[in-house]
């Protein structure tokens, strides 16, 4: 199978000749990798572990008149390069989205510093993107269509994430604090981006892509990050109308919802609004054999590699049980995409990421029975001692 069939086969539902395979590091954990194999190139990495390869299709340019104007560097962060930034000093910057953060000492993390919107509450202060600022690509629907006939699962660009994209302009603590006593302005700013996600969706969707992905966090370790039924009101109603917006364009582009922590209280939510794929059932949060128990029939999940526990923190045999339970738990049926939970961090012994990807790799699938009669209590990195 090529990568884009093995995609289908598993969001169809139906065992493919392998699990998928899909990599997530950051920059310095790859180039850790490449000197474990001994390898030049992140394709020959990808070759050696078998990684399902998906291709992104571009972005879509917006005119930023007044950002682009006062364009003055580029910088680099802890994934690699920034891009065109505002500098404001040789590790602070702001993006087109008036949004101020600084790079870490260390190059290791972003630290949010300001928004446009962190002291006034006027939403017409801000320069937004509109419709008519979208740059038109002739060549994007021709790029899809050769990426799919090479056979790669073809990505799609989103817009900017409802939750994450308004907290980064309003400041974290001033928009939860609107959740609760101005849920008005939470639904005007979210309306402001969804006229932007929208036209940026159905472009990617006129264009054929095969999936369209958004990501940033609403949960916690243990619960969500605002009441559920806020969340109901105010970001269900984003996705309902993003993504039966989309799909008037072309009914077959795909979902991908991604937020760490629990979120167990909006999983039957985000099924019915319309998401094909789940990220990143974080097993330290839940169960990912429960999740698949119960859900696992009317969406795909995606990841469950543990990154606070496993992987930096457990043996090779704690790796290679954690591979066996994904593999068992999550996996039958099809519908399962294997990763780590997150961006697996530099923390993390080279010895411990080559045998979680190689064991998924060489993973036996006769081993798959189908739905099993019990399921663990809890996943096995909850066994493993954090330290």
């Amino acid at each position: 199978m090529t990568p884009r069939e093995r995609m289908l086969a598993t969001l169809n539902h139906k065992m493919p000749d392998r699990i998928p395979i899909q990599l997530g590091w950051r920059s310095e954990v790859m180039e850790a990798v490449k000197k474990h194999y001994g390898v030049e190139t992140e394709g020959e990495v990808a070759r050696i572990l078998d990684a399902d390869l998906c291709r992104g299709c571009g972005g879509i340019k917006t005119k930023w008149p007044d950002y682009e104007k006062r364009i003055n560097g580029e910088l680099r962060g802890p994934f690699g390069n920034i891009g065109k930034t505002v500098l404001l000093d040789e590790r602070t910057f702001v993006d087109e989205w008036g949004v101020v953060e600084r790079v870490g000492h260390n190059g290791k993390y972003l630290e949010w510093v300001d928004g446009p919107f962190a002291k006034t509450d006027d939403l017409d202060s801000f320069d937004w993107p509109t419709e008519a600022r979208i740059v038109e690509d002739p060549g994007l629907k021709e790029r899809v269509a050769e990426l799919k006939r090479q056979g790669y699962w073809v990505l799609g660009p989103g817009g900017a994430h409802p939750f994450k994209q308004a907290w980064r302009m309003r400041g974290l603590e001033n928009f939860l604090c609107d959740y609760v006593a101005n849920p008005e302005w939470v639904e005007a700013i979210q309306e402001r981006i969804l006229k932007y996600d929208l036209a940026i969706c159905r472009r990617a969707a006129a264009a054929g892509v095969d999936m369209i992905s958004y990501w940033g966090d609403v949960a916690m370790q243990n619960r969500m990050m605002v009441p559920p039924e806020m969340w109901r009101r105010l970001d269900k109603q984003f996705w309902k109308r993003l993504i039966k917006g989309t799909r008037e364009v072309n009914p077959e582009v795909r979902f991908f919802f991604h937020s760490d922590g629990n979120i167990t209280d909006i999983i039957e939510d985000l099924i019915e609004v319309g998401f094909d794929i789940i990220n990143p059932i974080q097993p330290e949060c839940v169960n990912p054999a429960m999740i698949k128990k119960k859900w696992g029939s009317r969406v795909t999940l995606d990841g469950g590699g543990s990154v606070q526990r496993t992987l930096p923190f457990g043996t090779l045999d704690d790796v290679r049980r954690e591979v066996d339970f994904l593999m068992r738990y999550c996996a039958y049926d099809g519908g399962y995409i294997f990763r780590a939970s997150n961006a697996v961090s530099f923390d993390c012994p080279v010895q411990n990421v080559v045998a979680f990807y190689e064991t998924a790799r060489d993973y036996d699938l006769s081993k798959i029975k189908g739905p099993p009669e019990e399921i663990p209590e809890r996943p096995p990195c909850m066994d493993v001692q954090a330290q």
